[in-house]
């Protein structure tokens, strides 16, 4: 019986290099602290520091205008023989942490703004950085399943940190301690990085200007087509992640609001639910073309907005 299971848990999980696993168990370190604080933070900011709705959703929404720019400078760092991959997530780590540091402090609009530009800033640098490294070490057979993996990861991390959060909240109402704990695990994600993972960049990878760069990815225009469609992928999460908590828990329960242990079980449903399906998709969505994924998904999505809309 053990060996039955211990063979079918060897064939549901990918063959992948240790460093993949490595950069996953890292990300799922991070993604709980990400976890405690992302949907109850604009809860908190509103009904706690007393900032309107308004002023939290500007400084979330410039956050992340500071993560394109973060983005932008961090697929530049990956790709350059002075810098390179590794590097470029240590920064990210720091950044988020110190981004960390300074939510702790915030009871104004400026230091909450602040907080949010440096943690958008942290979090653009992690992924250029993160999606080279899993594509550097795997060959293309396995980076879907790979690329799944450190989803997985992800969507584990987000889990326990959302019950975890929702938990600690209920029982103290210490929402500082959530961007404490969360500065904590980004340090840890540091370690990991700093110990476990070297540098990834292949050796025969030219070596481009900037400009250079840039231009070569702005004359693609299938690139340019999926960045475009990308910006509308990208805005549904972060409706998910950042106004439907406030939303619910303020409007959505009538006379009575939706209260953070709720919000809890109802966003751990979500992203065990996330976790559950993201290696078995994955390896179906191997015999269709990727964009074909994409119009599942986006259809799936703008199903799911529209029962929140009703």
């Amino acid at each position: 019986m053990i060996t039955s299971l211990t063979q079918w848990f060897k064939k549901l999980l990918p063959n992948l290099d240790h460093r993949v696993w490595i950069l996953a168990a890292g990300r799922l370190l991070s993604q709980v602290g990400i976890g405690f604080t992302l949907f109850y933070a604009p809860i908190f900011f509103t009904t706690q520091v007393g900032l309107s709705a308004t002023q939290v959703g500007l400084g979330i929404g410039l956050g992340s205008v500071a993560g394109i720019g973060g983005r932008f400078l961090g697929g530049s760092l990956v790709d350059s023989p002075t810098a390179g991959r590794r590097p470029t997530l240590l920064a990210s780590a720091l950044v988020s942490a110190v981004a960390d540091g300074v939510l702790i402090l915030a009871n104004s609009f400026p230091i909450f703004l602040l907080g949010n530009l440096l943690m958008g800033f942290g979090v653009g640098l992690y992924w250029p950085a993160a999606e080279s490294v899993a594509a550097d070490i795997t060959s293309p057979q396995q980076r879907n399943e790979a690329y799944a993996l450190v989803r997985l990861a992800d969507n584990i991390g987000l889990g326990v940190g959302v019950i975890a959060g929702g938990a600690l909240i209920s029982l103290t109402g210490a929402y500082r301690a959530l961007f404490a704990i969360d500065g904590v695990t980004f340090l840890l994600f540091f370690g990991i990085i700093y110990v476990a993972i070297a540098e990834t960049r292949p050796a025969d990878n030219p070596a481009r200007s900037l400009l250079q760069g840039w231009g070569h990815a702005l004359r693609d225009t299938n690139l340019m087509v999926y960045a475009l469609v990308n910006v509308l992928f990208t805005g549904y999460l972060a409706q998910i992640q950042s106004t439907l908590p406030l939303y619910l828990n303020r409007f959505a329960g009538g006379e009575q609001t939706i209260g953070e242990g709720t919000l809890s079980l109802l966003f751990t449903g979500h992203v065990v639910l996330a976790a559950i399906a993201q290696l078995p998709v994955a390896r179906w969505l191997n015999r269709y073309r990727p964009a074909q994924g994409l119009m599942v998904s986006a259809l799936l999505w703008g199903l799911g907005f529209g029962l929140v809309w009703r």
